[in-house]
């Protein structure tokens, strides 16, 4: 069966539990968005634009923006089947104030895109960049893993998730290694696939012993991707956003605004404006 997109990305969607994520999520940022008066968004590392979908619908003016081409078809499927105009655009990291065309109120970046910039200069850049597409006193949002945790911690691996698919059932397992340096994870994205075939195709008592001579296997696959990221602790953040001309840094663990505790928490989100307003 084909999906039209590559199986990574589409994986990406069936790994979160959107509709949870976004009922925990969206209180946060529309309480946030009304409060600092934001009409217009740039929701950047979009992914499959659900955040970005989410604050279309509440009226705003909403550029989703991604990097890879496969995942920005998953967007506008996504986009479609919700009934959502977002704009949808192609672009990285140094790319947003140019896309924009003209500052906007805010922009957020979620999901752990932010560490994909893979170095320091890597992420001045990035913050100089949503430093000039925002409006004075604009709002930034990111939202990525909480590193400080992981590097103190080593820890090896994530809660693996269960999810029954079309194409099949799935086990998502996240594995990390760490550089020597101590500046980088190393994420192995593992997916344990069994063919939707054998969960749907009947068998009785009788039947099995002929079905496991055939696969002993069970109709189980493995497929894996490896991706670097870039540490960014809770000190090079603030130390980063300030160099931007940033200020007002909030750094919370979760999205009902409690202050990080940066031993104990899975993720980190930081709430910055832009210095001016």
């Amino acid at each position: 069966m084909s999906f039209g997109t590559h199986n990574e990305e589409r994986e990406y969607d069936e790994l979160v539990n959107w509709d949870a994520r976004l009922t925990r999520e969206g209180p946060f940022f529309r309480r946030l968005f009304e409060e600092s008066g934001v009409r217009s968004v740039a929701d950047v590392g979009a992914g499959s634009a659900r955040h970005s979908i989410m604050y279309r619908s509440w009226g705003l003016d909403v550029t989703a923006i991604d990097p890879s081409s496969q995942m920005l078809e998953l967007a506008r499927e996504n986009a479609a089947r919700l009934g959502s105009d977002v704009r949808i655009v192609e672009g990285g990291f140094g790319e947003v104030a140019r896309i924009a065309g003209s500052p906007v109120d805010a922009i957020t970046c979620t999901g752990n895109a932010l560490p994909h910039v893979r170095s320091t200069e890597g992420l001045r850049e990035a913050l100089g960049d949503f430093a000039t597409a925002l409006v004075p006193g604009g709002v930034l949002v990111l939202h990525y893993l909480n590193h400080e945790r992981l590097l103190k911690k080593r820890i090896r691996t994530m809660s693996p998730v269960f999810r029954e698919t079309l194409s099949g059932d799935k086990f998502f397992i996240r594995l990390l290694d760490y550089t020597p340096s101590g500046d980088g994870i190393l994420f192995d994205f593992v997916t344990l696939v069994r063919d939707a075939s054998v969960r749907e195709t009947p068998h009785t008592i009788e039947s099995w012993p002929k079905t496991l001579e055939a696969d002993p296997g069970g109709g189980w696959s493995v497929r894996s991707r490896r991706s670097l990221h870039f540490a960014i602790t809770g000190g090079l953040i603030v130390a980063e956003l300030e160099r931007a001309g940033f200020g007002d840094i909030r750094l919370l663990g979760d999205h009902e605004g409690r202050p990080l505790d940066a031993d104990a928490d899975e993720s980190l989100i930081v709430v910055a404006r832009l210095a001016g307003s």
